[in-house]
């Protein structure tokens, strides 16, 4: 359903504009903190956000409806001051969200049975959190480098990423706990044709990886972060299925990298600013 149809049915809803398939996230939330019936509408992409903010903008007639513009805030620096009508996610993307060692453990509660007093729930812990900074640090250089093209250079010709790091770049041995990054800065260079049209500085590297050691959690690239954490709750089934030690906590759930958001959607992170720009474009 386009604005205008959304508009002409339910003219009291809060309409919602949203970059692509963020349901999952956004939604159970507005539910809850909007106290109004939502109109959801996804505009394919950042870009056309904005593209759909200005055109509203610039009608008179459509000021007097409730609407909410969320985008990812990605490697961009979102400057400009139309961003103050927006919600932009604090880290790079909702994914980054899910990353937390409460969403971790509230799934571990509520879909695994574990609980305070087993002894268990600490040793899974402990090791997700080993293993999630050893991935942090293995994706940190390539992450570095595509946030300082993006920053320098903006739209970028013959350079796509997928939902998982390049093939080769990173190996993962969960069972053992290690997680090699297997790849340099030539490598990266090498593996995308338009890479070397795409010139930088030590300086614009060195800036670009301040800002995402900030906060690695929230910086880093959000697919590949809910890869990482798609897999490593396969393979805590696996371990869950087959270890003795974890035979109370034995569960069979499909979980996938295309439903992982709307199975964790309820134990990922809710940040106060969110629950804000609600109550602000409800008013």
């Amino acid at each position: 359903m386009d604005f205008n149809d959304a508009v002409r049915y339910k003219p009291e809803s809060l309409f919602v504009f949203y970059e692509g398939q963020d349901d999952d996230y956004y939604y159970p939330r507005l539910q809850r903190y909007a106290g109004r019936d939502i109109e959801a509408i996804k505009c394919n992409g950042k870009a056309k956000v904005i593209a759909v903010y200005k055109l509203l903008l610039s009608k008179s007639e459509y000021a007097k409806y409730h609407k909410g513009f969320f985008v990812d805030k990605d490697f961009d620096l979102n400057t400009e001051t139309f961003f103050s009508d927006f919600f932009v996610t604090s880290g790079y993307s909702i994914e980054n969200y899910y990353m937390s060692d409460q969403c971790m453990e509230s799934l571990l509660r509520q879909k695994f049975g574990f609980h305070s007093g087993d002894g268990n729930l600490a040793t899974v812990m402990s090791n997700y959190r080993s293993v999630r900074q050893r991935y942090f640090e293995a994706i940190f250089l390539f992450n570095v480098w595509y946030c300082a093209i993006k920053r320098k250079y903006g739209r970028l010709e013959g350079i796509t990423l997928s939902q998982d790091m390049p093939k080769g770049f990173v190996k993962i041995d969960f069972h053992a706990g290690d997680v090699q990054s297997q790849y340099t800065m030539t490598e990266i260079v090498s593996t995308f044709a338009n890479a070397a049209n795409y010139p930088l500085t030590p300086t614009e590297l060195a800036v670009a990886e301040t800002y995402i050691l900030s906060d690695m959690r929230m910086n880093l690239r959000g697919k590949y972060l809910l890869d990482f954490l798609n897999r490593y709750i396969n393979y805590l089934m696996d371990v869950f299925r087959t270890n003795p030690a974890y035979s109370t906590h034995k569960r069979t759930i499909n979980i996938q990298y295309n439903n992982v958001m709307s199975i964790l959607s309820s134990f990922s992170d809710t940040e106060q600013r969110l629950i804000d720009y609600i109550a602000r474009v409800t008013a």
